[in-house]
């Protein structure tokens, strides 16, 4: 059994330690995250990455540098640290801009990774921009809409990557759900299997057009996000094969009696 996750801000080591609270157990040969899973993909890239931007959290970086690639620190980039006039909202609307166009630039990153960066700037935005009009690889770990917290929703690393491709014409390769990638890295990893795949996930739009995507049979449980009535609404890719309401009714439906 593994556990994927399009969630590209925390190491697998830091999943693990998230499974082990819950009583799951677990190690980090048995979590794929779609920053693990991006990370494998730049490995494997030809010519290999040389200079990686990242817009993303601490997670999205480490795992990178993890297999070996170059990643800008945050403080790399240029007019991150704006001065007082610049940071101000509502102070000089064009200090910003002026802070920008006089710092000073270093040669473009030839690839830029965007994940969810909850410290996200305009600045960032500028030079993920700059680097991919100047024809860096672009690629997101994923395009989650939102994610829920408690009371509310809030914006998913998606809404970074949608403001990106507008500012440069460009689209991201996606790595995460409902893209091949992320499932295909945990296949990858699991090895060859005598029986079928099975991804049990609570979204429609994500788990079960990924699983389709790498010919996995797609169980929908209903304890997540999904509304009761979402299966129905379902269709093509994001129709699930089977619904369940518990993982115990899992090993109830006939395809895995007995399992």
């Amino acid at each position: 059994m593994y556990f994927a996750t399009n969630n590209s801000t925390a190491t697998r080591g830091q999943y693990v330690e998230r499974l082990r609270s819950l009583g799951l157990g677990g190690d980090d040969e048995h979590v794929v995250t779609s920053a693990y899973a991006t990370a494998h993909y730049l490995e494997r890239l030809e010519p290999r990455p040389a200079d990686i931007l990242v817009i993303g959290a601490n997670g999205l970086r480490s795992e990178i540098r993890g297999v070996g690639l170059a990643v800008r620190e945050t403080t790399e980039v240029p007019g991150t640290l704006p001065p007082p006039e610049a940071a101000a909202d509502g102070v000089d609307p064009a200090a910003m801009r002026r802070h920008l166009e006089t710092t000073p630039l270093p040669p473009e990153a030839d690839t830029v990774v965007v994940g969810l960066d909850m410290h996200l700037t305009y600045a960032k935005l500028a030079e993920a921009q700059r680097a991919v009009l100047a024809g860096a690889r672009f690629i997101a770990s994923n395009k989650d809409r939102a994610y829920p917290v408690e009371g509310r929703f809030l914006p998913g690393a998606g809404s970074i990557v949608s403001a990106i491709e507008v500012a440069t014409g460009r689209t991201a390769l996606c790595i995460g759900k409902p893209e091949p990638f992320l499932f295909s890295e945990v296949i990858r990893r699991a090895g060859p299997q005598n029986g079928p795949v099975v991804v049990i996930g609570d979204s429609t739009d994500y788990d079960m057009v990924a699983a389709h995507r790498v010919g996995a049979t797609g169980v929908l449980i209903l304890t997540g996000l999904t509304e009761p009535d979402a299966a129905d609404r379902s269709a093509g890719e994001a129709r699930p094969d089977h619904v369940i309401r518990s993982l115990d009714e899992l090993f109830r439906l006939p395809a895995f009696a007995g399992a």
